[in-house]
């Protein structure tokens, strides 16, 4: 079998929508299994977020009860970016006011790693989900 029949091969097995290692917080490094490594990621992503919105009670309190849906982008550098803010309801002015919010705060995130890929740092988008009850 020549190398491109083996590329081919290999191109047809090869699932661009996984990872083999998820993006890592520091704190989450020590964790060798896959699937615990990305609830610490997502633990300690999620429990950032919601410091955060705990503290900007005026930027929440537009939506009261409504889930948001929150879409990062991490870098193949481990650079954390906010790229969308959604919501389930239509509040533009809120949501831009929340996105402003999250943006600042992300200075703040402990180091992060990025995803591997076949022993190669990759680019992963992540969307947290994030129900807010303001009451």
């Amino acid at each position: 079998m020549d190398s491109q029949s083996i590329l081919e091969q290999e191109l047809k097995t090869f699932s661009w929508d996984e990872v083999d290692q998820f993006p890592s917080f520091e704190s989450c490094e020590d964790i060798i299994n896959f699937y615990e490594n990305k609830i610490c990621f997502e633990n300690t992503l999620s429990n950032y977020v919601s410091e955060v919105l705990q503290q900007n009670q005026n930027v929440v309190l537009p939506f009261v009860t409504d889930t948001i849906d929150v879409r990062f982008l991490v870098s193949s550098t481990g650079v954390l970016t906010l790229t969308e803010v959604a919501t389930h309801t239509t509040k533009d002015r809120s949501t831009a006011d929340l996105k402003t919010v999250l943006e600042t705060a992300l200075n703040d995130l402990p180091t992060l790693y990025p995803a591997i890929k076949r022993g190669q740092h990759v680019q992963v988008e992540l969307v947290l989900p994030i129900i807010l009850n303001a009451k």
